[in-house]
């Protein structure tokens, strides 16, 4: 079974899977964000339709993410206008029926504000948080996603059924993850690997 990836951006390797996203991330977002949206929306509905020539091997109904998308108070970007792309996105994720791969920065509340009511499930990608703010998304029904940088205490603190695991902009295989975290975690790659599939199936 291939070593599932969550979240890159990188092709996947041999013995590596994963599965595309589509969004504005927050440090990209220009003036035409809102143009940019209905572009990012038509091809999604087309996506879903399953129209041909879209993405090689894409098929009607196969798993994607809308993303990364969300919120960064660390960077440029005008907040405001985060905040209005990414709950643009957030109702393409509603619409559409697709989980959403979750870029946040020092923007947690707003975050949890704008989860509620929502029906799809989020990836909160790249986790280096501590235990108190893992308890807070989980209360909040987030899966999390943690890297290569990531915080011990957090990560053991996870139920196994919200967990996965990305190299997101690592050039690092994947593989290498699993051999470092699934010790701290009390089992083997293997079974960590078959979690983390099973977890992608509630997704779907």
């Amino acid at each position: 079974m291939d070593y599932l990836n969550i979240h890159t951006h990188h092709p996947a390797r041999e013995g590596e899977q994963t599965f595309p996203s589509f969004g504005l991330h927050p440090w990209h977002l220009t003036e035409a964000w809102q143009e940019e949206v209905r572009e990012l929306e038509g091809r999604l509905n087309a996506m879903n339709r399953g129209e041909a020539g879209l993405l090689e091997n894409q098929g009607k109904g196969e798993l994607f993410f809308i993303g990364e998308c969300g919120l960064d108070r660390l960077c440029d970007t005008p907040y405001e206008r985060q905040l209005a792309a990414f709950e643009a996105q957030i109702r393409l994720s509603e619409q559409l029926q697709r989980p959403l791969i979750l870029h946040c920065v020092r923007a947690t509340d707003d975050v949890l504000r704008l989860k509620r009511g929502t029906r799809q499930p989020w990836v909160f990608h790249g986790f280096r948080g501590k235990p108190q703010q893992l308890r807070q998304l989980l209360a909040h029904g987030f899966y999390v996603s943690f890297g290569f940088r990531y915080n011990v205490s957090s990560l053991q603190a996870c139920p196994p059924d919200r967990l996965f695991l990305e190299t997101d902009d690592s050039p690092t295989p994947i593989e290498r993850l699993y051999a470092a975290t699934a010790p701290l975690l009390g089992t083997t790659p293997e079974a960590l690997n078959r979690q983390v599939w099973q977890n992608l199936s509630s997704l779907a």
